[in-house]
Order: structure tokens, then C-alpha cells, then sequence
């Protein structure tokens, strides 16, 4: 039993380091985005979509971390690659972790909207409300990281 503990300990780790990643190569590719000072806005719309889109993905990633550490999900539904927030919103509000836990629902329904509606799908180029989406995510991970370690 300690063995397969060891292991999703393994896979935990492995999907925070993932969406550090993820969140990285977000970052890097909104630095290719250009920004328009005066307006406070990014310049490249594409590039701000497809950035957005990596962020979203790497909160999701850092919340299968949790799940698993919490073990909360199976193998199958790692190999899934499941967008839905409500899927991910069930789960949350299954875990006992206090606090945490309202917080990180907040977090994932303002990432979800800003990233992943807003930007991903809708294309805003708002400075202020991406570079907020990406702090977002970031707290989203340190949150899961806590619980991973």
C-alpha cells in the first residue's frame, strides 16, 4: 500500500512540475505579444490567445496535483484531457482542506473566465486582466504545490 502511495506521490509531483511548465512557456509566449504602453493593452492578439490557453491548462494541471495527493482521481481521469471547470469544481468542493478551498474555487472561476473565456476564447488584450489571470494561476499552483510536498 505504501508502494502505490509512493507512486501518486510520483505522478503529483510530476503534474506540479508540468504546470510550472506550462505556466513558463505561458509567459514566454505573452512576452512575444508586444505591449501597447499607452493603452496598457497586448498587441498580438493570437499570441495573448494561445498564452491564455497554456495559463488555463497549467491551473488545471496544478489541481490534478491536488486530486491526486488527495486522491480524489484515478489513472482514467488523468488521461482525459478534461476542460470542463464544473468537473474540476465537483472535486474541489469534495476536498477537506479548509480554507484553501474557497479560495482556490475563486481562483479557478476567475482564471476560467479571464484566461479561458476572455482571452482564449474572446481574445482580450487587456494588460491588467491577463497579467491578473496569470497571478491567478501562479496562486493556483503554490496552493496545489503546499499539498503535493
Amino acid at each position: 500500500m505504501a508502494n502505490n502511495k509512493n507512486i501518486k506521490k510520483i505522478i503529483a509531483v510530476k503534474k506540479i512540475n508540468l504546470s510550472k511548465n506550462y505556466l513558463k512557456d505561458a509567459k514566454t509566449l505573452l512576452n512575444k505579444a508586444g505591449i501597447d504602453q499607452e493603452a496598457s493593452r497586448y498587441i498580438d492578439g493570437k499570441i495573448v490567445s494561445e498564452a491564455s490557453k497554456k495559463a488555463y491548462l497549467s491551473a488545471l494541471e496544478a489541481l490534478k496535483a491536488l486530486f491526486i495527493a488527495k486522491e480524489k482521481i484515478d489513472s482514467n481521469f488523468l488521461k482525459k484531457k478534461i476542460k470542463n471547470i464544473s468537473i474540476y469544481n465537483k472535486i474541489l468542493t469534495e476536498l477537506d482542506i479548509g480554507e484553501d478551498k474557497d479560495f482556490l474555487l475563486n481562483l479557478l472561476k476567475s482564471v476560467y473566465d479571464i484566461l479561458y473565456l476572455g482571452n482564449y476564447y474572446r481574445v482580450l488584450q487587456d494588460k491588467k486582466s491577463i497579467d491578473s489571470g496569470f497571478e491567478k494561476v501562479e496562486k493556483i499552483i503554490k496552493i496545489a504545490e503546499k499539498y503535493v510536498k
